[in-house]
């Protein structure tokens, strides 16, 4: 019950990890700023930095997405997270499921 009540934890700040794709290391970064509602960037993928949108904090719980462009093409992307302190372990992937993978990133 105190969960439903604490106010959210302010993820304001630049978060920083790497996943792995074709067996090389992508470095990411994703700056974001709010507590309930996130706002921010996420750097590092195809297209260049790129608005986050429809940001939220649920307790531990962060959810968002982006767009990139990929190979002339746009794709969404969506991101959800679990807060563990300094970190956050993310998954991410297309809209419809067909690729997706995770990593941990770390306040800066």
């Amino acid at each position: 019950m105190l969960a439903a009540i604490a106010p959210a934890a302010d993820m304001t700040g630049t978060w920083a990890g790497s996943f792995k794709y074709n067996d090389q290391d992508v470095p990411i970064k994703v700056a974001m700023k709010g507590d309930a509602e996130i706002t921010g960037t996420v750097e590092g993928l195809p297209g260049g930095t790129t608005q986050i949108k429809d940001g939220k904090l649920q307790g531990d719980s962060v959810t968002f997405w982006i767009t990139i462009d990929f190979q002339g093409n746009p794709v969404k992307l969506v991101y959800k997270g679990k807060v563990a302190g300094e970190s956050i372990e993310f998954q991410f992937g297309t809209e419809d499921g067909s690729w997706g993978t995770q990593f941990t990133a770390k306040k800066a």
